[in-house]
């Protein structure tokens, strides 16, 4: 039985550098994996050609063992696999809900009871007639993951979730994503600076150096691993124990 999604021997050079270097890895349903590495490291270039928005020189990505390599964002988006991004984007003079209805122009059914209950799933039920541009940017976060829910995605993208939230904001919407990767068997890969972050709420851990896949395994052993604190020595490779 194949793995829900599949990387083999990823490549992607830009006018001559290598932005990311023969790249292979697997991720299960349900599981929640990290993509890390220093800035520059390949982990952008890595999820767009994931997503679609890359095209890979060489390689090939397989979801549910399907070929996708190269298939635009639409299609991939069509096929499953939902998106959120480092910055959070909405329409800010749209009411929460009909941010939700939007994303779920798409599909067949009452699409304002569908975006009711992804503001359910979320926590955000009480804030659904506000305009989004007066949500906290914690709710923001919230917001684009019911966005990314609504194509009910086997495979969740996430590029640093939890990027200007606060503390206690992160290891909520983290455990949210948990939960709901558990609850439907999605598989989540995601990038992160926070250690802390990483450590408490990813699988498996992936490290990327100079587009190279260096290191792979339980938080763990990531943490302990010689190459991956050499690499990071000055990126503040730090863990707290928070949970």
């Amino acid at each position: 039985m194949s793995a829900l999604l599949e990387a083999a021997h990823l490549s992607k050079a830009y006018g001559g550098v290598e932005a990311v270097r023969d790249v292979s890895f697997t991720l299960e349903a349900g599981e929640m994996l990290a993509l890390i590495g220093p800035n520059g490291a390949g982990k952008s270039t890595c999820f767009g050609m994931l997503g679609g928005q890359v095209k890979p020189d060489r390689g090939e990505v397989r979801l549910d063992g399907r070929p996708i390599t190269g298939f635009s964002p639409r299609k991939v988006w069509a096929l499953g696999v939902g998106r959120t991004f480092q910055t959070a984007e909405t329409f800010a003079s749209m009411s929460v809900a009909e941010n939700v209805e939007t994303a779920l122009l798409s599909r067949p059914g009452d699409r304002k009871a569908e975006a009711r209950r992804l503001l359910c799933v979320v926590g955000l039920a009480d804030a659904a007639e506000r305009p989004a541009g007066e949500l906290s940017y914690g709710d923001l976060k919230r917001l684009e993951l019911a966005l990314a829910l609504s194509n009910t995605p086997r495979l969740l993208l996430m590029d640093e979730p939890t990027a200007g939230m606060a503390s206690g904001e992160r290891t909520a919407l983290m455990r949210l994503v948990a939960d709901i990767a558990r609850e439907r068997r999605m598989g989540v890969l995601f990038t992160e600076h926070d250690m802390d972050v990483v450590f408490a709420h990813a699988g498996r851990v992936l490290v990327l150096d100079r587009g190279r896949l260096i290191a792979e395994g339980a938080p763990e052993e990531i943490r302990a691993d010689p190459e991956v604190r050499a690499v990071y020595l000055g990126e503040g490779l730090t863990f707290s124990g928070a949970s």
